[in-house]
């Protein structure tokens, strides 16, 4: 064990002298990420305001008049232009209108009717603006309608309620804090899987195959140090940088969540909207919560600190290992992919995967929907192959052929 802490130091001490690589690891993130979200979060914000600041430019072609003065009555929400030259679609799409709406020319004569006229609309739904011109649009020809209604029923002398036999009042069982975890939950474990293993896979070819390239490792094989207390410093190294990478990129993460939370509540308008998110990341930074899911991230990080020291170990130089190693990154974005899937974690054999029942363990706990058994079963075979993946790189790497390929 001593000499399991001398390597793992060793190791450990070469890393922090690299003062640009401790950075990107560990500093960085806390920084990037609240900095990301707070410049979203106003650009966002600044874009809304700009969009509601202003009327929807709406070209009207309306042979009756049947609409216009709807529309011309909200004048702060509708501006009605002349149809530019040419074709109107590509007026639309070069955002030089938001709004194209077309109303049957007998609308007039319907309506009159008592029959239905319809209303045609061409918006550009990749511009926020026209949508927003489309939902302005709803909300008045809702209103509009149900005057034309009432007045219909009046003229008839028939109830108001004619129109509506019945009334849906709906009631969610779930409140918006609790949905909003488990969205936050859904792609938590994906993201901190991601980030584990890459920053273990960084600095694994940089403690196995790159000692080979540097040549200190016949060195470091030269000393009284057994060959499994060098493998196992070396994999305690791989593990600490991986798991260290992952925390503080979750860190970054719930400050970036902070700082949005912060500035939506800015608004008093919005402070209504903005407690459950601020409830949902009560429930994502509860530490028992917290303490779960770390039991679930250690052994998963050893997992793959296994994995790496053994695929950099086996490389006969830096590069090899790294292009070994790559292929791993795309197999754990496709599983954290999959396990973020909506409705994924109703399948019955999901919490017999490795890997995958993690993922669903820790979006289940941050969800509110925390399962004791499968909790134990991802905790319990994560264990397994963690020492499974510890035990093959040890025989592997105790090997000449594994230490001295080149």
């Amino acid at each position: 064990m001593r000499g399991t802490w001398l390597i793992f130091r060793k190791e450990m001490l070469e890393f922090s002298k690299d003062r640009k690589t401790v950075f990107f690891t560990f500093i960085l993130p806390l920084i990037l990420y609240p900095t990301i979200f707070t410049m979203m979060t106003k650009l966002a914000k600044g874009d809304s305001d700009k969009q509601k600041g202003r009327p929807s430019r709406v070209v009207l072609i309306d042979p009756t008049s049947a609409i216009r003065p709807l529309l011309q009555k909200g004048t702060k929400e509708f501006e009605l232009v002349e149809a530019p030259e040419g074709d109107l679609k590509k007026a639309l799409l070069d955002q030089k209108l938001d709004l194209i709406l077309d109303v049957d020319p007998e609308a007039a004569a319907k309506l009159a009717r008592q029959e239905t006229f319809t209303l045609t609309t061409q918006v550009d739904e990749s511009e926020r603006a026209s949508e927003l011109a489309l939902k302005r649009l709803k909300k008045a020809l809702e209103s509009q309608n149900q005057a034309w209604v009432k007045a219909r029923l009046e003229s008839a002398h028939a109830s108001s309620m004619l129109a509506e036999p019945a009334k849906l009042v709906e009631q969610n069982a779930s409140d918006k804090a609790r949905e909003m975890g488990k969205i936050m939950g859904a792609w938590l474990p994906y993201l901190l899987i991601i980030v584990m293993y890459a920053g273990a896979m960084q600095h694994g070819a940089y403690v196995t195959a790159g000692e080979k390239e540097r040549g200190t490792l016949l060195s470091l094989l030269s000393t009284r140090l057994s060959r499994k207390s060098i493998i196992y410093g070396k994999l305690l190294m791989v593990f600490t940088v991986g798991l260290g990478s992952a925390v503080a990129s979750l860190a970054g993460w719930f400050l970036g969540f902070a700082s949005l939370s912060k500035e939506i509540a800015s608004s008093t308008q919005a402070a209504a909207s903005t407690a459950p998110q601020v409830s949902a990341m009560a429930n994502l930074a509860n530490p028992a919560n917290l303490l779960l899911a770390l039991f679930l991230v250690i052994p998963m990080g050893l997992l793959f600190s296994a994995i790496i020291v053994l695929l950099g170990t086996q490389a006969r130089n830096t590069r090899e290992a790294t292009m070994s190693m790559t292929p791993g990154i795309f197999i754990v974005m496709m599983l954290g992919m999959f396990s973020s899937a909506p409705g994924v974690e109703k399948m019955a054999a999901l919490p017999w995967v490795p890997i995958l029942n993690v993922s669903l363990s820790i979006r289940k706990l941050f969800g509110e929907q925390f399962v004791a058994w499968e909790y134990t079963l991802a905790l319990g075979m994560t264990i397994v192959l963690a020492a499974a993946a510890v035990a093959l790189a040890t025989k592997l790497l105790d090997r000449e052929e594994a230490l001295f390929k080149v």
